[in-house]
């Protein structure tokens, strides 16, 4: 039998797994005008990660029709139409339209590797009207997550 261990960030917090398994959530090519990569979420803490979403941003979340700040994530990642420049090296991955009349974004960090999701939530149009534009439209990017077993690394 093999000895398996959960897949870190640079800080040592554990990545979670999106709905088939994988610790890619989601893609960055180079086609969006950004280094290519994977996007991870890791549980991280109070600053930052899963465990921050769900503490700063998870009634708004769930009042926006997701059971879960996980859910929202993946949604996200899956169906972004938009990447703006965020504050302090970020990148804001936005979904527009839809059932929304705000910003579904999540804000990504790059990484060593991939990109981290640091933080998401629901915000009002505004909110990111005024940054800069990287990246508008869907073309280029694969529409659903990784589907392998990634989450674990043999040891």
């Amino acid at each position: 039998m093999k000895n398996y261990r959960l897949a870190v960030d640079e800080n040592g917090s554990p990545f979670v797994l999106n709905s088939k398994g994988s610790i890619d959530f989601g893609y960055i090519t180079e086609e969006m005008n950004l280094p290519a990569a994977p996007i991870r979420v890791a549980e991280g803490n109070e600053r930052y990660g899963l465990l921050h979403m769900e503490q700063r941003h998870g009634e708004q979340i769930r009042d926006n029709g997701f059971s879960t700040a996980l859910e929202f994530v993946e949604y996200v990642t899956i169906n972004f139409d938009r990447i703006r420049q965020g504050n302090n090296d970020t990148c804001l991955l936005e979904v527009t339209g839809g059932n929304h009349n705000e910003t579904l974004f999540v804000r990504l960090f790059q990484s060593e590797g991939y990109w981290k999701e640091i933080s998401g939530g629901v915000f009002n149009l505004r909110y990111s009207k005024k940054k800069k534009e990287i990246y508008s439209g869907s073309d280029n990017r694969p529409l659903q997550p990784a589907s392998d077993s990634e989450g674990l690394a043999p040891q």
